[in-house]
């Protein structure tokens, strides 16, 4: 996993490249947080611009749409034109524009994911992932959406702080949260969380990063995994996290039952 977002562009005229290099070089809003990719990198890039008033473009899109699944297009057009419903960023290229679209794939959303294409249910697993790298945040939504077949209903969050926000607005049944982030910290999050919540807590630790057991244990999370996680730890919490508010729920009548005795 890297930190910085890979930005690639495809279809560019010389012009329109010379001016995003300048813009990548020279602005701090985007300096500290993305990197102008080589077009050797496609393959990795966390971002796609595709100039849709050239048709090689777009075909070259498709192709590295299918080596790298985790690529999100943004659109360039001067004619307006949109692909998969990315608002289209209009040529030539304006700094201030330029952030507000990226700011705006890369932040916080919230989606449903219903993997059989029936309507959504009452039953879906609501889930916050948590975590200040945005390709991380990706590569959780594309796995869960990939490899778990219940439904999910998803939210990304790239703060402890935001995080917090969303619980006081709604109650999510999992949680995968980062331990190190700028901020509050993932031990205080699941801390309070657990504190005023009801979830299942899976903290997501680096191979590089300390994560010290007895902390994470003492902040209330009910596992954790390391970073990328494998396909079968993340069915695993999961499943246990189906069955845990399973038992939750058949709880709840007998409990309300006890307290109006």
């Amino acid at each position: 996993m890297h930190d910085q977002i890979r930005v690639g562009h495809l279809g560019l005229a010389d012009h329109d490249i010379r001016v995003l290099k300048t813009i990548f070089s020279l602005s701090p809003q985007l300096k500290e947080r993305y990197v102008l990719a080589e077009p050797t990198w496609l393959a990795k890039a966390d971002l796609v611009l595709v100039n849709l008033d050239n048709p090689e473009a777009i075909s070259n899109w498709k192709k590295v749409a299918r080596i790298n699944r985790l690529a999100t297009p943004i659109s360039l057009s001067a004619r307006g034109k949109v692909i998969d419903g990315v608002v289209p960023l209009t040529l030539p290229i304006r700094l201030q524009v330029l952030i507000e679209v990226l700011e705006n794939v890369v932040g916080d959303r919230t989606e449903v994911k219903n993997l059989d294409g029936s309507s959504m249910s009452k039953s879906a697993l609501s889930v916050l992932i948590v975590d200040d790298s945005y390709p991380v945040r990706k590569y959780m939504e594309q796995k869960l959406t990939e490899i778990i077949r219940f439904p999910l209903r998803l939210s990304l969050t790239a703060s402890g702080e935001e995080a917090m926000v969303k619980f006081d607005k709604r109650d999510f049944d999992l949680v995968f949260l980062d331990v190190i982030m700028e901020g509050v910290d993932g031990y205080k999050v699941c801390k309070a969380i657990k504190s005023r919540h009801s979830a299942y807590v899976v903290m997501l630790t680096s191979k590089k990063s300390p994560f010290d057991k007895v902390r994470g244990t003492m902040s209330g999370c009910d596992a954790y995994i390391t970073k990328p996680p494998a396909d079968e730890r993340l069915v695993e919490e999961v499943e246990k996290c189906v069955k845990w508010r399973s038992k939750k729920q058949n709880r709840l009548p007998q409990e309300a039952h006890v307290a109006t005795i």
